[in-house]
């Protein structure tokens, strides 16, 4: 895959290939916005736009073709280093991602030895740096130096989807580029059409029906199966209203997964209480239970149950007791859903 089958992301390729025509390449980018959406693929294909073989004679960095250069920088994507980037297997082309939910102190010095050579086979030393929220202080202190005085030729890409958690120290050192989800209905018709060439078209209500559930997040929309998992969870929170499962959550993943789909249901019952139509749920393939649930809450309890839910979900990240937040949940839903 190359830049050009990046979907939906116009704006932002178009930032990156005005950089590389204008041979003004950033020493740190931090690619924003939500999960799913295309931020760690058009990372990877950025680094093999970098260190293109097809490339390596910088007839993309010259000046006399600079709005030529712009709207054909891109990876030839069948070169050895297109391969090796995609295989994760190029010398010159690093991945960080979290272990045990942070990236730590001992990944960055590692990385940072790493960018201190010269490339061995690329025009660039890359490095994507996925979850860059998770970066410990210790580890946010120690790549300070790498930002501030970066190796010639190289090139810092972070990836986050809560940039506000990236240290300030860090996130002011990197140029902020913008992902944004996909308009829910170019999302439908993509889907439908087969989003790409590679892809199985699907029929109009299931592409409407994962356009809506994936909020416009085409990585979201093609993970495995979102309608399954989607009823899977809205189950569990159903069976959650007359009595407790000690097994409902795994782990903290789970725990989040699980509470991040009931404001999807949590949200459809509030605006069919709203609204008394199915109109605007985002769940339409399950309107009776959504109405059958919305004529047994005010709607002020479901908007204040949602906003609980919210918080409790942002604060998992300090390792909530998962029992007695479980009861917890079971009590409240008890509470509002009476």
């Amino acid at each position: 895959m190359a830049l050009k089958q990046v979907i939906g992301q116009e704006r932002a390729l178009k930032i990156l290939r005005r950089c590389i025509a204008k041979n003004r390449i950033a020493h740190a980018y931090l690619f924003a916005g939500e999960d799913g959406i295309g931020k760690k693929l058009t990372a990877v294909n950025f680094a093999k736009t970098l260190n293109c073989r097809n490339n390596a004679d910088d007839s993309l960095f010259t000046a006399g073709e600079k709005e030529k250069s712009a709207v054909e920088a891109d990876s030839c994507d069948n070169c050895s280093s297109c391969v090796k980037i995609d295989k994760r297997s190029h010398p010159d082309v690093f991945f960080i991602a979290p272990e045990n939910g942070q990236i730590k102190v001992n990944a960055i010095r590692r990385l940072e030895e790493s960018l201190s050579y010269k490339a061995f086979e690329g025009n660039w030393k890359i490095a994507v740096i996925d979850g860059a929220e998770t970066l410990n202080q210790s580890a946010a202190n120690a790549f300070l130096k790498t930002l501030e005085e970066p190796p010639g030729r190289s090139v810092l890409v972070l990836i986050s989807s809560m940039p506000e958690l990236v240290p300030l120290t860090v996130r002011s050192r990197c140029q902020r580029i913008n992902f944004s989800p996909l308009p829910l209905k170019k999302m439908g018709e993509l889907l439908e059409h087969g989003l790409s060439t590679e892809r199985t078209p699907m029929d109009s209500g299931r592409a409407e029906l994962l356009g809506l559930l994936s909020g416009g997040r085409p990585g979201w929309a093609l993970s495995g199966d979102l309608i399954g998992t989607r009823d899977r969870l809205f189950d569990d929170f159903k069976s959650l209203l007359s009595s407790v499962n000690e097994d409902l959550w795994e782990d903290r993943e789970a725990m989040e997964e699980w509470f991040e789909w009931v404001q999807l249901w949590l949200r459809d019952i509030a605006v069919f209480a709203a609204t008394g139509s199915a109109d605007l749920t985002i769940n339409k393939d399950r309107a009776k239970e959504i109405k059958d649930m919305s004529q047994r809450v005010q709607l002020k309890d479901v908007l204040k149950l949602s906003n609980t839910f919210y918080n409790i979900k942002d604060t998992l990240r300090f390792n909530l007791n998962k029992q007695l937040t479980l009861y917890h949940t079971y009590l409240l839903l008890k509470k509002t859903f009476a």
